[in-house]
């Protein structure tokens, strides 16, 4: 019995060690593409906080979607106009420390039901987007594009709301981002905007705020890192933290 409690004294004095072990063994690199190395918490390798696909041309991946961006809030990720992809390739970006944004505005084609809550006029897609030409492919003529936006006073866009709406295709997407104090709106077409975040409490460094967030997938709790004014770094305790700007006076 003796010899058993050690064996559990030692076991649990070696597993945070072995735990800090897992979360540094992280490669950031992806040889040949735009973000090497990319940033913390992102990484190509089991041990990275949030792992993303590398291919052997330097492409960075969610899925089958590429990274445009890499952001201190969020990803944009590339969603080209596309006829017949299955609605359920959306799926792909809702992980567990991702998921787009309700300023996003998702187009599907195919779709039972009519949405009306649309943030962008069908007239102003168009304007914008080469509306490609689906007719004739599988399924028949299914050229019709609907749009949905989800409600703005929350983070995400609800992928079960999405999927009770019937569409049966996804064609793209547009990320929205209001310009200054005005109402004006700005539109980047054929891309999506995704939130990310570490998972647990909030473990920021001195000098950095923290965001909690909550996953729209299993509702477990989250949070993002941003130096305060004056800083320079990423503030999580796990990187490069915060350090004061060397010109800082304080105003």
């Amino acid at each position: 019995m003796i010899k058993l409690q050690n064996f559990f004294i030692l076991l649990i004095s070696i597993l945070p060690s072995i735990q800090s072990q897992n979360r540094t063994n992280c490669d950031r690199s992806c040889p040949g593409g735009d973000f090497n190395p990319v940033r913390y918490p992102f990484g190509f390798s089991s041990g990275c906080e949030i792992q993303l696909n590398c291919t052997p041309q330097g492409d960075v991946l969610i899925g089958e979607f590429p990274i445009q961006q890499i952001n201190s809030d969020g990803l944009l990720v590339s969603l080209p106009a596309m006829c017949g992809r299955a609605f359920n390739s959306l799926s792909h970006l809702y992980g567990e420390n991702y998921a787009p944004t309700s300023t996003n505005a998702i187009l599907m084609q195919n779709c039972t039901e009519q949405m009306k809550n649309c943030m962008i006029p069908m007239t102003d897609l168009r304007t914008h987007l080469e509306i490609v030409n689906c007719s004739g492919g599988d399924g028949g003529n299914y050229s019709n594009v609907s749009c949905y936006s989800g409600d703005l006073t929350g983070m995400f866009l609800d992928y079960k709301n999405m999927s009770g709406v019937g569409c049966r295709y996804l064609f793209s997407a547009v990320s929205t981002e209001f310009v200054g104090a005005s109402s004006a709106v700005s539109l980047s077409m054929q891309v999506v905007k995704l939130g990310w975040w570490v998972k647990g409490a909030c473990d920021c460094s001195s000098g950095a705020n923290c965001t909690t967030i909550v996953s729209p997938s299993d509702g477990s709790h989250g949070y993002r890192c941003k130096c305060n004014s004056g800083f320079d770094g990423d503030g999580y305790k796990s990187s490069s933290g915060c350090r004061m700007h060397k010109d800082w006076n304080g105003y």
